[in-house]
C-alpha cells in the first residue's frame, strides 16, 4: 500500500447462517524496510491476532486485527475483496497470518483471486513495484441499477497513474480500461469487467501560483481564477477550497458528490443560461494515454507556454488545438484518463433562490417565441451582480410572479402528469460577513434547531428538508409502498411533494444554493435527461409531447412517473459531443426501485424523435439511455470528434463494449 495509514478492511464471515463483519483493527499499520523484519513483527503477535502483510513502495506494511484465542479463523472464512495485492495485480505480495502457525497468500488465476494456504515467505520479491491494485468486489452505481465485476481493480494516486497504465499496456495489452468516478452515473459509462481505476487516490487542489512556472506570462486578470483540480476530487471537495480560497464555481448542477472526472467528460450541466456544461470552465486537460503517456490538451491559444512547459516537463506532450480541446471536453472517458484539470473558476459570491408556483398554460405563454431569454441568462460575473437585484416581476410584466426579471439561473419543476409547476430561480445577492458566518459547506436541514434558528431567510422549508435528511430511508419506502399499491395516486404524490418546496427566499453560500440538498441527493434514484433545442419552440412542442406520452404510458402500464422532472436551460457549446444550440434539457427523476424507469424514458425518446426529428433529440451520457441508438451521429462534429478519439487511443482501449455500441 501506498500509505499504511490506510487501514484495508478484512472480512470475516465465520459460517453459512452467519452475517459478513468486519474483523476488528487493532492498530494503524505498521512500515517496515524488509520482509523478514514484517514477518517478526507479525509473527510476536502469534495466539492473539490475525496479521495482514503486504508490499508497499518500499518495504512492507503490517495490518494487525483481533483475533479470538477460542474460535481459529479458517482462510475460506475471509473475505478478500479490496484487501491490497502488494504492487503487483498478477503475481500479489500479500500474506494473512492467522495469529496461530499458519500463512495463506492472495493468488490470482483464470477465476480470480483466491486466499491459498501457503509456505512462510522467506524472499524478497525481485521485480520492482509496479502498480497500487486491490482484489476487485462487485461494484454498484448510485442508482443501483448497475453492478460490474472488474477483472483488475488499481488504485493509482496521481503520481503512479502513468506507471499504472503503463503496466496495464506492457502486461496486459488487450486489456480494457475505464477510470471509475463517484458511481452517480446511470449509463454504463463507466462500466468495466476488465481493468477498472477507482479515483479515490487521484486527488490534487492548488493555485496555478503553486504549479510550475509554465504558463503564459499575459494571462492578466485570469490567472487569479486558474486552479488545478485533481480527477478524483469531488465537487464537494473543490468547493470547500474554492470558498477557503476566495473563488467558486461559477456554475454547478444539483449534486457535490460527483467526481471532477466523471462530471465533466459527461456533458453534466446546470441552468444558468449564458454557460454550456460544465465542462466550459476546463481551460487545460492533463490526460494520460493508454502506453502511459503524458498528454496535455489546450485550446489553441492555450495558457500554457510551450516552451517554459519543454524545459520543465520533457515529458509531458503539449496538444495546443481547438480541435483536440473541444474532443476532449466531453469525451466520456474514451481517450485516456485524466489526471487533472486546470480550471477556470470566479470570486466567491451567494445566491438567493426563489421557488414559486405556476402552471404549465403560465409557463408556456410566458416563454414562448423566444420569451425565455428575458427571464433567464443575466449576463456579467455573479460578484457584479450582486450589487444590482433585478426586478421582481408582479405577474403582468411577462414574468413569474414573485420572481427576477432576467435571472442567473432559472429551472422549472414540472409534473408531466399533471399541471403545476414550481419556478426555481437563483440569482447572486449580497450578503454581509456576519450573516455568512452562520453558513456552512453544507446546504442546512438536517440539524432542525439549528436550521430553524438560522432563520427562514436562510433555509428551504425547515420542517421538510429536515424529515428528508433524517428519514429518507423511511421516506422511500413509503413511497414506494404507496406506489405499488396504489399506483394511480403517484401524480397527486408528486403534486404534494413539489408543493413542498415553494419557499420565498433561501440565501446562503452559492454552491449550497446549486445544491439541491443532501438528503435528497442520498435518496437512491433513477435519471434521463433529453435536450430539445430552444428555437422554434421545439422544447415547448417537446412539453406537449412529453405529457401525452406519459399519459399513453399510464393508459397502457398503469405507471407513472414517481417524481418530479425538471426543465433547465442551456447554452450551446463548441463541446464536439456537447449540444451546438441552446437548449432546455427534461430531466427524469425516477425512485430507485422504478422498474420501468428505463421503458418509460425510451417511450418519451421514441414519441420525442417521432414528432421532431431524430437530430433534435439528444440524451444525456452519464443517465439512463435507451439503446440500440448510434448516437454519436447525431452530432454535427462527431466524425471530427472520432479521428481525434481515434488518434489519441487508436487500439480502442478506452471504449468499453456499450461505448462501442451507442457511439
Amino acid at each position: 500500500m501506498s500509505n499504511p495509514a490506510d487501514r484495508p478492511v478484512l472480512r470475516w464471515k465465520p459460517n453459512a447462517l452467519s452475517q459478513e463483519k468486519d474483523l476488528k483493527s487493532v492498530a494503524a499499520g505498521a512500515l517496515f524496510s524488509t520482509l523478514k523484519e514484517a514477518l517478526y513483527a507479525a509473527e510476536l503477535r502469534k495466539g492473539k491476532d490475525v496479521v495482514l502483510l503486504t508490499r508497499a513502495p518500499a518495504g512492507w506494511a503490517t495490518f494487525e486485527y483481533l483475533g479470538s484465542p477460542a474460535c481459529k479463523v479458517q482462510f475460506k472464512e475471509l473475505r478478500l475483496g479490496g484487501l491490497p495485492l502488494g504492487g503487483d495485480p498478477l503475481r500479489p505480495h500479500t500474506y494473512i497470518f492467522d495469529g496461530k502457525d499458519r500463512y495463506g497468500r492472495i493468488v490470482y488465476g483464470g477465476s480470480g483471486y483466491q486466499l491459498e494456504e501457503s509456505q512462510r515467505p522467506t524472499q524478497e520479491p525481485t521485480e520492482p513495484w509496479a502498480v497500487e491494485a486491490a482484489v476487485p468486489v462487485e461494484e454498484v452505481n448510485h442508482g443501483k441499477n448497475l453492478t460490474w465485476l472488474p477483472r483488475i481493480t488499481l488504485r493509482p494516486t496521481l503520481d503512479q497513474l502513468p506507471a499504472a497504465l503503463a503496466w496495464v499496456n506492457q502486461h496486459m495489452p488487450t486489456a480494457k480500461i475505464k477510470a471509475g468516478g463517484s458511481k452517480h452515473s446511470w449509463s454504463r459509462v463507466a462500466l468495466s469487467n476488465d481493468v477498472y481505476i477507482e479515483p479515490e487516490l487521484m486527488k490534487l487542489s492548488r493555485t496555478i501560483d503553486e504549479e510550475p512556472n509554465v504558463y503564459r506570462s499575459d494571462l492578466g486578470d485570469r490567472r487569479g481564477n486558474l486552479v488545478r483540480a485533481g480527477s478524483g476530487n469531488t465537487v464537494k471537495e473543490m468547493n470547500r477550497y474554492l470558498w477557503e480560497h476566495g473563488k467558486s464555481f461559477p456554475i454547478l448542477g444539483g449534486y457535490d458528490g460527483q467526481t471532477l472526472g466523471g462530471v465533466f467528460p459527461t456533458g453534466t450541466h446546470g441552468s444558468v443560461f449564458t454557460r454550456g456544461p460544465l465542462a466550459e470552465m476546463v481551460v487545460s486537460i492533463d490526460l494520460v494515454l493508454a502506453d502511459g503517456h503524458p498528454v496535455r490538451i489546450e485550446p489553441t491559444l492555450g495558457i500554457t507556454d510551450p516552451k517554459a512547459l519543454a524545459a520543465e516537463r520533457p515529458d509531458l506532450r503539449l496538444i495546443q488545438d481547438d480541435d483536440h480541446y473541444y474532443a476532449a471536453l466531453v469525451n466520456m472517458g474514451t481517450m485516456g484518463v485524466v489526471h487533472s484539470y486546470m480550471l477556470e473558476v470566479t470570486d466567491a459570491f451567494h445566491m438567493n433562490e426563489i421557488r414559486t408556483r405556476s402552471t404549465i398554460p403560465e409557463l408556456k405563454d410566458k416563454v414562448r417565441e423566444g420569451k425565455i431569454y428575458n427571464l433567464v441568462g443575466a449576463p456579467g460575473k455573479p460578484v457584479d451582480l450582486e450589487k444590482s437585484q433585478p426586478k421582481i416581476s408582479d405577474g403582468k410584466d411577462g414574468g413569474f410572479k414573485d420572481q427576477p426579471l432576467g435571472a442567473y439561473h432559472l429551472e422549472f419543476l414540472i409534473n408531466p402528469h399533471s399541471d403545476k409547476v414550481v419556478v426555481t430561480s437563483r440569482h447572486p445577492t449580497a450578503v454581509t460577513t456576519t450573516e455568512d458566518s452562520v453558513f456552512e459547506f453544507n446546504p442546512p436541514g438536517r440539524d432542525l434547531v439549528r436550521t430553524i434558528h438560522r432563520g427562514a431567510r436562510f433555509g428551504r422549508p425547515a420542517f421538510p428538508t429536515w424529515f428528508q435528511e433524517n428519514f429518507r430511508d423511511l421516506l422511500t419506502w413509503g413511497i414506494d409502498q404507496i406506489i405499488k399499491i396504489a399506483p394511480g395516486s403517484t401524480p397527486n404524490l408528486i403534486d404534494s411533494a413539489m408543493d413542498t418546496t415553494i419557499d420565498d427566499a433561501y440565501v446562503d453560500r452559492s454552491f449550497n444554493v446549486f445544491n439541491v440538498g443532501d438528503g435528497t441527493n442520498q435518496i437512491p434514484a433513477l435519471a434521463a435527461t433529453i435536450y430539445i433545442p430552444i428555437a422554434s419552440d421545439d422544447y415547448l412542442t417537446a412539453l406537449d409531447i412529453i405529457r401525452s406520452a406519459a399519459r399513453e404510458f399510464a393508459k397502457r402500464r398503469n405507471r407513472y412517473e414517481t417524481a418530479p422532472a425538471s426543465m433547465r436551460f442551456v447554452k450551446g457549446t463548441k463541446a464536439m459531443m456537447g449540444c451546438d444550440v441552446d437548449v432546455c434539457s427534461f430531466e427524469f427523476i425516477f425512485t430507485g426501485n422504478t422498474t420501468y424507469a428505463l421503458e418509460m424514458v425510451e417511450a418519451y425518446e421514441a414519441a420525442l424523435r417521432a414528432g421532431l426529428g431524430a437530430g433534435k433529440v439528444k440524451a444525456h451520457w452519464g443517465q439512463l439511455v435507451g439503446e440500440g441508438t448510434k448516437r454519436g451521429e447525431g452530432f454535427t462534429e462527431y466524425t471530427r470528434w472520432r479521428e481525434v478519439r481515434d488518434e489519441l487511443d487508436p487500439k480502442g482501449v478506452f471504449l468499453n463494449e456499450w461505448q462501442e455500441r451507442t457511439l
